[in-house]
């Protein structure tokens, strides 16, 4: 069962880095498109000059949005784990203060993720949360 789990982990991690590979290479081609066409229009102050700099520009920084919120989960990740907040494999990245004992409450609904390990909303996580505490009542 676990090998299943690290499978699905492991492929999930190569389509998030061939996906990041892909945006970089389309906003370094876009970069490229707008330094060539700064250099090959004579006159960037134009219509066309101002749309062939502008709308590639925002495409770009656009598809590197995605490579970018990679990073920043991995170092707020890491700043959490810097913290003393470890996620717990069985409770779905419930976060748990490092000093706390077995018996303490969670100070926020257990972080569920979905088959693929993508984050479910927290409005899911907080409905299952209600429920966990209806059923040991």
């Amino acid at each position: 069962m676990t090998a299943l789990a690290n499978a699905e982990t492991g492929g999930m991690k190569n389509e998030q880095s061939l996906l990041n590979l892909v945006c970089v290479v389309g906003a370094i081609g876009l970069f490229a498109f707008v330094g060539y066409n700064l250099f090959a229009a004579g006159a960037v102050i134009s219509t066309d000059g101002l749309f062939f700099t502008v709308v590639p520009t925002v495409i770009a920084f656009s598809l590197l949005a995605m490579p970018a919120q990679e990073i920043l989960s991995r170092r707020l990740e890491k700043r959490r784990v810097a913290k003393g907040e470890v996620a717990t494999a069985t409770a779905g990245s419930a976060r748990v203060s490092a000093g706390a004992g077995p018996a303490s409450t969670y100070r926020t609904a257990p972080a569920l993720k979905d088959p693929k390990g993508r984050a479910l909303p927290a409005d899911v996580n907080r409905m299952v949360a209600e429920m966990q505490k209806a059923e040991k009542q």
